[in-house]
């Protein structure tokens, strides 16, 4: 009787081993069927009354609830830091698949863009790259016509991305790559190869 319930307590145990190894390797391939697709937010943290006072309206389109960062406060930080922390792309390292596609959303009040460049550099506002230490745009950014920055037109490589709206971009050939918004040249992105 002894030797039967033993028998019987490895049988349950091998197959809830089993079990247990089967639900690891559906979840290992679910990870890497998810892996295939990776949510990037565009964040910015505005405030509507002085950056439309400052830059013109509309530059600013987001709502204050939860708080905001004025103008005035924009410049100091960026001035202070180089960079302004809330101005950023969430993650802002990513290691993925070949053929990934990349949901970006703009969460912030800004339009931002979402550019690959072969290395970062400054974008086409000649005062937020000298602010930012990027006195040189990137030529997939900006070009130099008559001694002033000209953006680069929109393009599948150079998107621009509304407050509040959303884009997708897909991963073809190259998985390492760098991307910075043209506009705010601190926010910036490097995808690797997943290992």
């Amino acid at each position: 009787m002894k030797k039967r319930i033993l028998v019987l307590m490895c049988s349950a145990l091998l197959v809830m081993c089993g079990a247990l190894l089967a639900f690891n390797v559906a979840g290992v391939f679910a990870q890497n069927n998810l892996s295939s697709d990776v949510n990037l937010h565009l964040r910015d943290y505005c405030d509507p009354a002085s950056f439309n006072a400052a830059v013109g309206p509309g530059t600013c389109a987001r709502s204050t609830v939860p708080g905001a960062i004025t103008f005035g406060g924009f410049i100091a930080e960026l001035t202070a830091d180089k960079s302004v922390g809330a101005w950023r792309f969430v993650p802002n390292q990513v290691s993925v698949a070949e053929g990934a596609t990349l949901h970006l959303q703009n969460l912030g009040g800004e339009t931002h863009t979402f550019t690959q460049v072969k290395e970062f550099g400054g974008g086409f506002i000649a005062p937020l790259n000298a602010l930012s230490g990027n006195p040189v745009p990137a030529p997939e950014c900006a070009q130099v016509v008559n001694g002033l920055l000209v953006p680069q037109p929109p393009g599948e490589d150079n998107m621009f991305i509304p407050a509040g709206t959303s884009a997708q971009h897909l991963l073809e050939h190259e998985v390492n790559a760098k991307y910075q918004c043209c506009i705010h040249p601190w926010m910036r992105l490097t995808i690797t190869p997943r290992q």
